[in-house]
């Protein structure tokens, strides 16, 4: 049964609705992101508006101002699982793929980000993570997983280290 466009309208209102109302920090995001010293950026599925709305409302915004990259918005239009999104961010911000760290929290953004060539951090730190969330991101090609954000700045550097080695 094909959607009316005016069914589809209503239901991105109530999301943004609920997320005006919902949307809270995880707690020690801020310093994850603030402790990252690479340039840093947001690649995502969702709407523009929504995406700096929500990193507004937590505070975030400035850490990725200008930086903000939508898989709507890019010429593709190819969202996630597709790698478009990554790529242009890496191209945007002249970062090689191999050396980036990608946090996502879903199996089509681990995918997306492993398909350009990009390092994968699961997160299942988030409300919406479940039993099993790790191992689906781990067989979804995340190098490894973790729940906290105080785990990020080790995280990276072990991962940095041994990749040198």
């Amino acid at each position: 049964i094909p959607f009316q466009a005016s069914m589809i309208d209503r239901a991105e209102e109530l999301v943004d609705r609920k997320l005006r109302s919902d949307v809270r920090a995880i707690d020690g995001v801020r310093e994850a992101v603030a402790a990252v010293t690479a340039p840093r950026c947001v690649c995502s599925n969702s709407r523009l508006e929504r995406i700096e709305f929500m990193l507004e409302k937590v505070g975030l915004l400035p850490f990725f101002a200008g930086r903000i990259f939508s898989a709507l918005e890019i010429p593709s239009k190819k969202t996630k699982p597709a790698p478009d999104v990554f790529l242009i961010a890496a191209e945007q911000l002249n970062a090689d793929p191999a050396n980036t760290f990608v946090i996502e929290d879903s199996v089509h953004g681990v995918t997306g980000a492993r398909a350009a060539g990009m390092r994968v951090i699961g997160f299942t730190g988030a409300a919406h993570s479940y039993p099993g969330h790790a191992d689906v991101l781990t067989e979804a090609g995340a190098e490894t997983v973790i729940r906290r954000w105080a785990e990020l700045k080790s995280v990276i550097a072990a991962l940095s280290e041994w990749s040198d080695a």
